[in-house]
């Protein structure tokens, strides 16, 4: 082991000068090659998840949204909720609004209608777990947790809530979601959850933890231009708390460049431009020989067997979403 320590500094090394040349503005930029495109697809195809197997072929290969709606209906259930391991931390398949968030994020990626079906009946489940004293979604029910789960989905007995809930996450990102389903609610109902989530955000500490960032994230971006200002300003203070820049640091779980600036039209994006650039270098020089990235995250200890499983998905979904990073910022060879 100790004879290969220099090797790992002198490539650690030389893999930061190339990140650090390649971000200059006179340099053209680091691309993922044609084989290293094709690498990808078959991990994708070979590990992930058939549901992100039909998401690829839909962003890459001209593939249907209707197979895509199709896979994802598999998690649909009969009450018309989604199930909880679409987010896969959590091993538990019963209806909960952190399901409901995942699904329609993807309803909504794909341009799913309010007519859908799925849609309808997402929402319609979604309106009867609505907390209507406390004016949010929990993010999961107590029940979720005789399944195994990460520590962080956690339902406490006291509290009724885990880790990452706050009055923020989920409902905001739903919120967000249902900009696009507003025909589907009660008059007022969106104006409401709107409201709170941006109420929270205007009085919140400029630190607050990544579920926060993520779920307002998503709500900022279907918001009208005339609601996003004041929440854009806010939210550009908070990320430049919890940023992190420094390239050596970008193998751990922490905010970088890429976790919520998605694409050049990010209202964040202008000021950030260097540090997406080089966190786009990073991702390419940190593809696997396998064609997939890794994981900065592990509840192995917990439950290694559901562990496993869970890794498998997180594979594919990581690689998935690598993959759509790269090309919205033009980062692929075509």
């Amino acid at each position: 082991m100790s004879g290969k320590q220099p090797v790992c500094w002198i490539l650690q090394a030389m893999l930061m000068c190339c990140i650090a040349e390649s971000s200059t503005p006179d340099r053209q930029p680091i691309m993922l090659s044609h084989e290293a495109f094709a690498r990808a697809e078959v991990f994708i195809n070979e590990t992930g998840r058939p549901l992100e197997r039909t998401l690829f072929a839909f962003r890459f290969r001209h593939g249907s949204p209707d197979a895509v709606i199709a896979e994802l209906a598999k998690y649909q259930n009969s009450d018309g909720g989604f199930a909880s391991c679409l987010e896969s931390d959590t091993r538990w398949c019963g209806s909960s609004p952190v399901g409901a968030m995942k699904a329609l994020g993807i309803l909504t990626d794909i341009g799913a209608p309010a007519s859908d079906p799925h849609v309808k009946a997402a929402v319609k489940n979604l309106l009867a777990s609505f907390d209507d004293k406390q004016g949010i979604w929990h993010a999961l029910p107590k029940e979720a947790n005789a399944a195994p789960h990460a520590s962080w989905w956690e339902v406490r007995e006291d509290t009724g809530k885990c880790q990452i809930e706050t009055p923020v996450f989920p409902t905001a990102a739903l919120a967000g979601y249902l900009q696009n389903y507003a025909a589907l609610l009660p008059s007022g109902f969106l104006k409401r959850i709107t409201e709170s989530s941006l109420n929270y955000l205007s009085t919140a500490p400029t630190r607050m933890q990544m579920s926060n960032m993520e779920s307002l994230n998503v709500l900022v971006r279907f918001l009208p231009p005339a609601q996003r200002t004041d929440a854009i300003l806010k939210l550009k203070k908070e990320l430049a708390m919890v940023l992190v820049q420094d390239s050596k640091q970008w193998d751990s779980y922490n905010v970088k460049p890429l976790t919520f600036i998605h694409s050049p039209q990010s209202p964040f994006y202008p000021e950030m431009a260097e540090a997406v650039s080089a966190n786009l270098d990073y991702l390419i020089s940190t593809q696997k020989p396998d064609g997939g990235w890794g994981l900065t995250w592990s509840w192995e200890e917990r439950s290694p067997t559901a562990w496993k499983l869970a890794e498998k998905e997180w594979l594919g979904v990581v690689t998935l979403e690598n993959l759509t990073r790269l090309d919205a910022f033009h980062r692929i060879e075509r």
